[in-house]
């Protein structure tokens, strides 16, 4: 599985969504980001729809956040930064 740490969800049609590699095969996996506060901004079970940067439909604005992915299956957690560059 190859997560990208920055996406540009700027209309470009250009890497404007956070597309993870590989983790829709794994269905029952929760995606799970954090802004720099600990307040949830995005949950998803499986990942058939790749984040677009938004909140509340709003879009984020530059910074960084943190992202959790538990792929339920007795791996461990991946977790790291996913910039947001507008």
């Amino acid at each position: 599985m190859i997560v990208p740490n920055a996406f540009s969800p700027n209309g470009d049609g250009i890497n404007d969504q956070w597309r993870i590699q590989a983790l829709e095969t794994y269905p029952e996996a929760i995606v799970s980001v954090y802004n720099r506060h600990g307040q949830l901004i995005y949950t998803s079970r499986g990942y058939s729809k790749p984040w677009d940067g938004t909140f509340k439909q709003q879009p984020l604005p530059t910074a960084s956040y943190y992202y959790i992915i538990d792929l339920k299956n007795d791996f461990p957690l991946f977790t790291g930064w996913i910039m947001i560059i507008r």
